[in-house]
């Protein structure tokens, strides 16, 4: 029997996900949580083999973005990790394939898709819900920022302004621009918007 933490913050989420899995064979729900200090509870005191957690959730009270997963991983080498999550940004979604998960799935995906996910995916090869797959496919080019692009993003998001960068780096407001618009473009961010919510999720731009 494969056993099951479920941890998000919404417990309606948490009663679907169970009543899904109950009705699947060879698996087993052993705890749930709604928040981080009760997730790490019970992955100490409930044995388990897969977590299925919001990404979103515990990263306020354990550290950015993929540090959370880096943690569990150190903490319990064993453990797969299956994220159902509400972002759509798909540069932390991107982040996230790449961080050892088992499946990624975007809450709007059918219960089926968890199935799949828990049966078909592993570290090596994580399984992509069909609402998250097309959000992936807007996201990063495959190019890397420059080092001058990301520390003319870095400053903007410290609260820069252009003119501000420009001065400082003794650059036109025009190059700056262009050098915040590419790395942006690299990084898969469409706009100012997506660009805040990347850097509270991940909780930084490298």
């Amino acid at each position: 029997m494969i056993k099951i933490i479920l941890a998000d913050d919404q417990p309606a989420i948490i009663s679907g996900v169970r009543q899904y899995i109950e009705q699947m064979s060879g698996f087993a729900i052993v705890a749930t949580a709604t928040s981080a200090a009760e997730l790490l509870a019970r992955l100490k005191d409930t044995p388990c083999d897969i977590l299925i957690t919001e990404f979103s959730m515990p990263i306020n009270r354990i550290g950015g973005g993929c540090a959370l997963f880096s943690q569990l991983k150190r903490d319990y080498a064993s453990l797969e990790l299956i994220v159902l999550t509400m972002i759509d940004v798909p540069a932390v979604l991107y982040q996230i394939t790449n961080c050892g998960v088992k499946g990624l799935l975007h809450k709007s995906d059918e219960m089926a898709e968890l199935g799949r996910a828990l049966l078909e995916g592993s570290p090596g090869t994580p399984y992509i819900g069909k609402s998250a797959l097309p959000l992936l496919r807007k996201g990063p080019s495959g190019r890397l920022p420059t080092r001058r692009e990301v520390e003319v993003l870095k400053m903007y998001v410290i609260g820069n302004s252009l003119r501000e960068i420009a001065e400082k780096l003794n650059k036109s407001v025009k190059t700056v621009g262009l050098q915040k618009a590419s790395a942006m473009k690299k990084m898969g961010l469409r706009n100012d918007i997506e660009l805040g919510r990347y850097t509270s999720t991940m909780g930084r731009i490298s």
